[in-house]
């Protein structure tokens, strides 16, 4: 019978059994460690001290108009029949409006106005109206340049026809998002997604963002507080968010620690099994 520190042969090499179970636990240690992902790694919004009552002055950049950006332009008048041309009237038009929907369509790409590849919009009866370039208080006032001469007395409302933007990496629910609104923060774009999951690098988020001069890739901490005060809290249109993941996901270990636990507990009976191999070839 083999004692407890004698020396075994291991593939024609001596080995120590004592220094073989060190090995062994310090492994399995190790996986532990190194495999959960810490708590701190999935808080939003930290901070060192308490804040709670501290207001954050925002840095938004005015958004200016490009490409394939989708415009909400409504036009009223005292003519009816003027009106038709800048909506969709009818239960023809308005049934096709709802299937589009409903098929997960999107609502004012069928509706609105888009940016073409000249950087103008093409409106009924005033043709087309340059707009590239410009942010939606200018862009309104070109347009309700145009539409005045058509009419005396009218209501004009010119928006943004929802935040197009993409979702890649370790996302619930990644691929292309709109967020029928005027403005929305990363949070909420992130909520659109499904939120991240738990191996997404929280605090390395990719945000790839279109500019006049070009496209700029900006790394942003969501786990810090003071994104808040940045001009990347709130999302622009066209924008892509890449989240990579935590260097956990290649352990394949778990996220929890019950589910790293019990995946050692397999290893370790593997561990064990091979352990008394070796010790049954000494004797």
């Amino acid at each position: 019978m083999a004692k407890p520190y004698q020396i075994v042969s291991l593939n024609g090499k001596k080995v120590n059994q004592m220094k073989l179970r060190r090995l062994v636990l310090a492994g399995l240690i190790l996986s532990l460690a190194t495999s959960c992902v810490p708590v701190k790694k999935m808080i939003y919004l930290q901070s060192e001290k308490d804040i709670t009552e501290k207001v954050f002055k925002y840095q938004k950049e005015e958004y200016k108009l490009q490409v394939n950006d989708i415009l909400d332009i409504q036009i009223r008048s005292m003519n009816e029949e003027a009106n038709k041309l800048f909506s969709i009237q009818g239960s023809q038009g308005q049934q096709a409006m709802q299937v589009g929907v409903q098929g997960g369509g999107d609502l004012y790409y069928m509706t609105g106005f888009t940016v073409n590849a000249n950087g103008a919009i093409e409106l009924p009866y005033i043709g087309e109206v340059s707009i590239i370039g410009k942010t939606l208080e200018e862009a309104k006032t070109i347009i309700d340049e145009q539409v005045a001469r058509l009419f005396k007395t009218y209501y004009l409302q010119v928006k943004l026809g929802g935040i197009r933007f993409a979702t890649l990496g370790e996302f619930n629910r990644s691929g292309k998002q709109v967020i029928l609104q005027n403005q929305a923060t990363i949070y909420e774009a992130i909520a659109a997604a499904g939120d991240l999951g738990p191996l997404a690098k929280r605090d390395e988020i990719r945000l790839i963002r279109q500019y006049p001069e070009g496209t700029k890739i900006h790394t942003i901490n969501l786990l810090d507080q003071s994104i808040i005060g940045s001009p990347y809290y709130f999302i622009q249109p066209n924008d892509v968010l890449y989240a990579e993941p935590l260097p956990q996901k290649a352990y394949g270990f778990g996220v929890t620690g019950a589910q790293t636990i019990t995946t050692l507990v397999s290893a370790l009976s593997s561990s064990l099994a091979l352990y008394l191999t070796i010790i049954s070839l000494g004797q």
